[in-house]
């Protein structure tokens, strides 16, 4: 069988399993309906000028089968101001009655589950094309209606394709645990290129900087002056935003990657995979780990809403790994987890967990009379000077002692001191200084339930499985 009849007949499988039902669109659609009108009245009944209209995939026919998310949003008049949105949610509230858990992004949103659907009630402003935005949400209704307008109907199964390509690889999603690309952008890149196979071929070929302009609007030294982004994709309902502003270097390396790959030798594990957890295998290779693990083990009765908590997780690895690094620890790599309700966990691989008492400390050119006079006054009479100073070439030289030569002595003195003090966020530290535990390779035994078995095993292989 050629390469081409191969991907032919990998794109039906695919698609068969990403495809909604008309079952399961109907009952969306069903339940679609039914919001929009029981919310539009309530909204009237309250005296609130505005209309319950469901956006997102849910609007675009973009959804992939499974997706249990819609997206309804209270479209308000623009005379009001920003208290109308907290009016508009105590309508809601009402609605859904208990159950429901008030988030917030730029403003408050309610989130509920209703027949096995998960439902976003966001308010926002009616505002029309080119118009001032009142704020971030007022773009969704647009986004529908340019997506609607632009993406031609036998499109949306490329669509489709993509959204379950970056699920595949790990990079589809703009909020900040993933960093990765939105719905949306998917759309755009549809809209923009044609089809998925186009898509993955232009992705291949990518440059830092990549620019895709779909209103003409700009030209393109001029957008990578003005967006600063490894991927920049201009937003047609307002060309001064970069949809892909989310996507982290890594996601848009990633996505690239991935799509040589794909494009060589097209595979149902760029889009489906399962990693089936082994505890077992798991701890023997954890035991004796060389190079060792250290886990900061952070119990949370009550985490933050994920989008926070996620941004305070990864503020802290930096910071933890920072840390390290100044003191003279190698830290190889680190990343983190939670399971965003009672735990989370920051993950640092280290050449070596313990290190040499002393080290070599370089000094300023012997030439600089000022910088030598300097570092000769902070070495000379230190208790922590070992040997030194001395001129080794052009430099002054020194041998220091190092105050920690025990990585999680240096952690668990500094977080359980006062973490802020190395970057630590307010939250997350509030939280480390009820209690954290640090671990070191098989000693996390205990908190290897299935997701997190699931992930370590990942991070240990390191490869993306579609490498393999």
């Amino acid at each position: 069988m050629e390469a081409s009849e191969m991907w032919n007949e990998l794109r039906e499988r695919i698609l068969r399993r990403i495809t909604p039902s008309e079952e399961e669109e109907g009952a969306l659609k069903s339940l679609c309906r039914r919001l929009e009108d029981d919310v539009t009245r309530l909204l009237e009944e309250a005296r609130i000028e505005g209309v319950a209209e469901v956006h997102g995939s849910a609007a675009r026919g973009t959804w992939l089968a499974g997706e249990k998310d819609i997206d309804l949003f209270m479209i308000l008049d623009p005379k009001y101001d920003r208290t109308i949105f907290q009016r508009a949610l105590e309508v809601v509230k009402g609605y859904v009655g208990s159950g429901y858990v008030e988030a917030y992004a730029e403003h408050p949103y309610i989130k509920a589950f209703i027949e096995g659907f998960e439902v976003e009630f966001v308010p926002c402003y009616r505002v029309e094309p080119g118009r001032r935005l009142y704020s971030a949400t007022d773009r969704t209704p647009l986004h529908t209606r340019f997506v609607n307008e632009n993406l031609k109907p036998e499109r949306r199964a490329d669509v489709r394709l993509l959204k379950q390509f970056m699920k595949g690889i790990g990079v589809y999603g703009a909020e900040v645990k993933v960093g990765g690309f939105s719905g949306y952008l998917c759309e755009l890149l549809i809209i923009c290129m044609g089809t998925f196979e186009e898509a993955l071929l232009r992705a291949s070929r990518w440059r830092n900087g990549e620019a895709i302009d779909i209103t003409g609007r700009w030209g393109e030294k001029e957008l990578r002056r003005v967006f600063q982004d490894p991927l920049i994709v201009v937003d047609p309902v307002d060309p001064g935003r970069n949809v892909a502003s989310a996507v982290s270097e890594t996601s848009a390396w990633t996505f690239a990657a991935a799509a040589r790959a794909f494009l060589k030798d097209p595979r149902e594990v760029f889009f489906f995979h399962e990693e089936v957890p082994n505890p077992s295998a798991l701890l023997e290779a954890l035991r004796g780990r060389d190079p060792p693990i250290l886990f900061i083990h952070v119990p949370d009765e009550s985490p933050p809403v994920p989008d926070v908590l996620w941004g305070q997780l990864y503020r802290a690895e930096r910071a933890l790994t920072g840390l390290l690094e100044r003191m003279g620890f190698r830290v190889l790599r680190s990343s983190s987890w939670s399971d965003e309700a009672t735990r989370h966990i920051i993950i640092l691989e280290l050449e070596s967990v313990e290190i040499p008492r002393t080290m070599r400390f370089m000094g300023p050119p012997v030439e600089m009379a000022e910088h030598s006079e300097r570092f000769l006054r902070a070495h000379l009479k230190d208790e922590a000077t070992v040997s030194g100073p001395w001129i080794e070439g052009g430099r002054w030289w020194v041998e220091r002692r190092r105050r920690y030569t025990d990585a999680r002595h240096l952690l668990e003195e500094v977080l359980r001191r006062d973490g802020r003090g190395i970057g630590i966020p307010r939250v997350l530290n509030e939280r480390l200084r009820k209690g954290f535990e640090i671990l070191l390779n098989e000693e996390i035994r205990w908190a290897l339930d299935i997701e997190f078995t699931r992930f370590m095993q990942s991070f240990i292989r390191g490869r993306p499985i579609w490498l393999e």
